[in-house]
C-alpha cells in the first residue's frame, strides 16, 4: 500500500492520496486476497473520479516503473549489450520467465508480451472483472521500464487486453523504434 500512496502523493498529491487510500487498514487486516482486491478496486474507482482516467493511469504507469526495479532494469540492459539481435534479447528475458516469459517480436519496432495470469497479488483473486483498464497500467508502466533499460531509449507500451477485465491474459505492444 506504501508504494501506491507515494506514487499518487507524487503524481497528483497527498490530498489526493488521502481521499483514494480510505482505511488502509482494511486492506491491512484481511487476508482474503478477493476482499484485497476488492479494496483496491474501491481505492482506482475513488482515483479515477478524483483525477479522471487519464491522470489515474500515470499513476498506475508510474507504480510499474517503481515495481521493475533497478535489478530487473540492470539484467535487461546487461541482456542486450549480450545480444546481437532484438529477437536474441527476447529469447533471454523469456527463458527467465520475465516479462512474462512469451515476449516475441511482432515486427521490426514492435514487440508482444504478456501475461498468462495475472502476476499482481494485490488483485489476481479479484471475484469480478476490474471496471476499466486503469489498474494493469501498472504493467504498462513495468514494461516500459524493462525495455527502456534495455534499449537506452524512450519505448511505448500499449495495453491491449487484461485478465482483470475478462479476458484470458494479458497483452502489450511495446513499439521500440
Amino acid at each position: 500500500m506504501t508504494r501506491f500512496k507515494r506514487c499518487i502523493d507524487a503524481e497528483v498529491g497527498a490530498a489526493v492520496s488521502n481521499k483514494v487510500i480510505i482505511k488502509p487498514e482494511a486492506f491491512d487486516a484481511t487476508s482474503n486476497y478477493a476482499r484485497k482486491a476488492e479494496w483496491i478496486r474501491s481505492a482506482v474507482q475513488r482515483l479515477e473520479k478524483e483525477v479522471g482516467k487519464a491522470r489515474a493511469k500515470k499513476v498506475m504507469q508510474a507504480c510499474g516503473r517503481k515495481c521493475c526495479g533497478p535489478t530487473q532494469q540492470k539484467r535487461a540492459k546487461q541482456f542486450m549489450e549480450d545480444s546481437q539481435s532484438v529477437e536474441e534479447l527476447l529469447a533471454r528475458l523469456n527463458e527467465r520467465g520475465i516479462g512474462g516469459g512469451r515476449l516475441k517480436l511482432k515486427n521490426r519496432n514492435t514487440i508482444v508480451g504478456g501475461y498468462d495470469w495475472c502476476y499482481c497479488g494485490r488483485v489476481k483473486h479479484t471475484e469480478k472483472p476490474f471496471p476499466t483498464d486503469t489498474y494493469c497500467h501498472c504493467s504498462t508502466g513495468w514494461y516500459h521500464s524493462l525495455f527502456e533499460a534495455a534499449f537506452g531509449k524512450p519505448v511505448k507500451v500499449r495495453l491491449v487486453q487484461s485478465i482483470l477485465q475478462g479476458a484470458n491474459r494479458c497483452e502489450f505492444e511495446i513499439e521500440f523504434g
